[in-house]
Order: structure tokens, then sequence, then C-alpha cells
């Protein structure tokens, strides 16, 4: 879909339906299109309409979710408060135009924030701050169990952890010491995102009382999302924000009074309220700075425990150089939005959350040696033995290569993708085995 930018610069870029192959930009990866064939559900879709918004009267958003549909369209006023809401709706509706885009809207606000201080008085400088995620842990002997690509369906990982020995049937840990590792995606393509998030974090709260942890990754649809890239969200997905809204909104209103609470916006009449509240809810949470991009700020996106590294696709010598610990801090400032962008290392093709080179067969890779060579290369650097994955689902079931260092532990089991039987992997004493 075409998108384009008017004054102060003109530029029109193509956002294909490539969401879950990564960015899709002149030189990406073709020989894995039919992987985005198959996992287009649930998409999203952001149109303009004529209904007002706040006191801006030159630029008027309407956002609206249509399973299948995935299109944007804007219109930029004259003043600055308008386009720097235009700027933040393009970001809402997607960013896989990548870092031409990037580059071009930090071009575009320098501009913007330097004609605007010379008409009002500078504003006093931030003081965000970001985590600090955990890199590696100490496994010390302790059981350690891997938990693959979850999308959004809350039964399905339930059923995992239970699989997993880590969660019994109240919901509550069991897994003792145990560590737990979530290896990225828990967003998009399924309903109860927010849900599985609050899930996570309550077990590592009890796992950490009985000497276990849990630990989750990020995922290239985390990045995706607080990029402001939904269009892999599902309306169910839209509702649950919708609701986490109001929620808090009741909450608002009981403590200050409804007249210290801000209104509402106007909801037009030919859009599915829930979901157009929804959509206003999902920017607010994910984008950068937002509540749920807080608290995924604190995850890591690649992790040592033990002898081995955890990372959504893949990592080699060029993820070691820039260091686990500096590439985890880089994500954290900027989904806490301390720093305008994020780390390239996210955004590539070939980067730790979007490579297919460790994906197997499901990847059409057809020759591993070169890919096992790169990786044995980083494990090495690292002192690790094994390098465990998502990403790329795995029709037959958890599988291996490059003589046991590479695992792979997405089996679609989400139902916005395969809705396949729940499969874990389960290192004790450096053995592994897939429970099933």
């Amino acid at each position: 879909h075409d998108v384009t930018l008017g004054d102060p610069f003109s530029m029109t870029f193509s956002l294909p339906r490539g969401g879950a192959m990564g960015p899709s930009w002149p030189g990406h990866g073709a020989g894995s299109r039919h992987l985005d064939a198959r996992q287009t559900r649930g998409n999203s879709a952001a149109r303009l309409g004529r209904h007002p918004m706040g006191h801006n009267k030159s630029l008027v958003v309407v956002l609206a979710a249509a399973a299948g549909a995935g299109s944007v369209g804007f219109t930029v006023g004259a003043t600055v408060a308008t386009r720097l809401l235009a700027r933040r709706a393009l970001l809402a509706s997607t960013a896989a135009a990548g870092p031409l885009f990037l580059a071009a809207k930090v071009a575009w606000a320098k501009k913007d924030t330097k004609q605007h201080m010379n008409k009002t008085k500078a504003p006093p400088p931030s003081r965000k701050t970001s985590p600090t995620p955990t890199t590696t842990v100490d496994l010390a002997g302790r059981r350690l169990v891997a938990i693959g690509d979850v999308h959004g369906d809350f039964a399905q990982t339930m059923a995992a952890l239970e699989l997993g020995k880590v969660m019994g049937g109240d919901g509550n840990w069991i897994g003792g010491d145990t560590v737990l590792v979530q290896v990225g995606d828990i967003l998009d393509r399924g309903d109860n995102e927010l849900a599985i998030m609050r899930k996570f974090r309550n077990l590592a709260l009890q796992a950490r009382k009985q000497g276990g942890d849990v630990l989750v990754v990020h995922g290239n649809h985390e990045i995706m999302n607080v990029l402001g890239d939904f269009r892999y969200a599902t309306k169910g997905a839209y509702g649950e924000c919708a609701r986490y809204a109001e929620s808090k909104r009741r909450k608002q209103i009981e403590k200050l009074g409804e007249e210290n609470v801000d209104p509402l916006p106007a909801i037009p009449d030919d859009v599915n309220p829930t979901t157009y509240l929804g959509v206003l809810a999902r920017r607010d949470l994910f984008l950068p700075g937002g509540e749920m991009a807080m608290k995924m700020a604190s995850n890591p996106t690649v992790l040592q425990v033990g002898d081995t590294v955890f990372a959504h696709a893949g990592i080699d010598m060029a993820t070691v150089t820039y260091g686990f610990q500096n590439l985890n801090n880089d994500v954290a400032a900027w989904m806490s939005g301390v720093t305008k962008t994020p780390p390239k290392a996210v955004l590539e093709e070939k980067g730790v959350v979007w490579t297919r080179d460790f994906g197997g067969a499901d990847a059409g890779v057809t020759g591993e040696a070169t890919h096992c060579r790169r990786l044995g290369e980083a494990l090495d650097a690292v002192g690790a033995k094994r390098l465990i994955v998502g990403h790329t689902p795995q029709q037959a079931g958890i599988s291996s290569g490059c003589g046991g260092r590479l695992w792979r532990s997405d089996v679609g089991v989400s139902r916005g993708i395969y809705g396949a039987k729940p499969q874990v992997i389960e290192i004790v004493n450096g053995k592994v085995r897939v429970l099933a």
C-alpha cells in the first residue's frame, strides 16, 4: 500500500503485507514469501475519514479494524501540531518501511522542534530512564525449560506451561527452582496478549520466591508493535486493549471524579466502537514509553542461561561483537522512549529477531553448513553449547540442527498459526529432550 507524506518533505514508499517475514524493502528475501501468504490472518487496517479529533481541524484520522485488510492514508495539515499527529498516526499504522522512513521521521522531527521552539519556550529536559534487562543467568544445576511462540493464544499457552511442569491446573507456579524462558512472539495473531503477558509476570514473581525464574525474550512481533506495526493484531486483541484502557479509566474516575478525567473520543458512526477504542488504546500501550512497552523494556532480546543462548531468530558474530548486554540495553532504551529509534540489529532482515537462516526446511533452508559454521563461531565466542530459537513454525514439531547446537522451539501452537499441540524443550544436566 502506498503512503505519501506531504510538506515539509515528500516521500512515497510501499508497505507490503510482510509482517510475518520482517521489514520488506528492496533487496529483502523473496524466497520466504510463502510464509507471508500462510501467516496473514487477523490483520488490521487504518483508514482516513472526516471526523473531528481533538482540536485539530486540518488532520482527521479514523482508525478501524477489518480482517484481511491493510491500508493507511493521511492528510497532512499546515500546523506543527498537525504534522506531529500525522507522524504518530503513520507510526501507529506500520513501520515496515524501515530505516528510510525512520531517518526521514527523525529529520522531520528535528526541523519541527526547531521551528516550534522559536515560538514557544523550550520544555524542561527529559528525565526518562530505561531498565537494564537481564542478559546472563547462572543455571547452577537447575532445570531449564523453553517455550516457543504463543501468539496471543491463552489456552495453548497454559497447556504449554502445564506440559513443562512449571504451572499447575490452578494457574500457580509448581516448577520449584526451574528456569523458564519464553522465546518471543507473545503478541499478534491471537486475542489474549495482555492476559498472557500478565501470566508470565505473575509466574515470575512466584518462581523467584522458590529459587526459580521466568524470562521472556523479544520476538519480531514485540518489536513490530512498539514500532507501531499493528497489522497482525486481531479484532479480539483490540477489544482486550479497549477493555484494559476502560478499566483503568474507571479507576481514575473513582479516584479523581469524572469531571477530572478526559472524556472518551467521539466514535465515528461507520466503525466498530470497540475496535476504534482498541486501536487508540493499543497505540497508547505499545508505542515507545507506553505502559506495555515499558514492561517489555525489561525483557532481553538475547539471553544466555548457563551454556544455552536464547534469541528469537538467531545470532552470529555480529551479535557477539555488538554485545548481548549492549543490544538489550539499546532495545530497552528505545522501548522506554529514551532514544528515538531501535538498533539496526532488530530491524535488519538477517538480524536477531528476523533471520530465517536457522529456521530449517520450514524456512526454505536447503543447506545448513554455512549457517552452522556462523552459529558455531558465535556460540564458541560466548562459551555456549547451543542456541534455542523460535520464529519459524516447525510443522513436524520441535527440531534440531547443526549437530545439536541449534534447537527450534516454535511449533505453531497458536490457533492464529497452526493450532498445533504444544511441545516444550527441557534441559537437565546438559541433556536436551522434547516434552510433548
